[in-house]
């Protein structure tokens, strides 16, 4: 949960791939799309760990309290594996360096050091 006013459109707007490489295993976020009403995006992930690939997609949606959350689309099901894990972790993360004046709320995922 990212709490602060977050401008979802403008996000996608200024989204950049993201890529994690670990020892031989890569986790990515690579396209990111605005859903009609503004609310919700779609962020296509690929999460490829000892050779094994999962492909999903991670769900950032705006809720009317002025907050933000970041999961794993309940549409797919990879293994939440720490591919995974990180990935979506790192996307949140992103997303919160790019919300002036946003912080953490709730959360199972350990982000990664803020950049000050």
């Amino acid at each position: 949960m990212i709490e602060g006013p977050v401008d979802l459109a403008a996000y996608v707007r200024a989204f950049e791939p993201l890529l994690v490489r670990s020892g031989g295993d890569v986790y990515r976020a690579d396209r990111i799309f605005l859903e009609g009403s503004g609310r919700s995006a779609l962020v296509e992930m690929l999460v490829v760990e000892a050779g094994r690939k999962q492909p999903f997609y991670a769900k950032v949606s705006l809720h009317d309290r002025g907050s933000a959350t970041v999961r794993v689309d309940p549409m797919t099901h990879p293994e939440r594996s720490q591919g995974v894990r990180e990935i979506v972790a790192r996307l949140a993360q992103d997303l919160l360096a790019r919300t002036p004046g946003a912080r953490v709320g709730a959360t199972n995922l350990e982000l990664p050091e803020r950049p000050r």
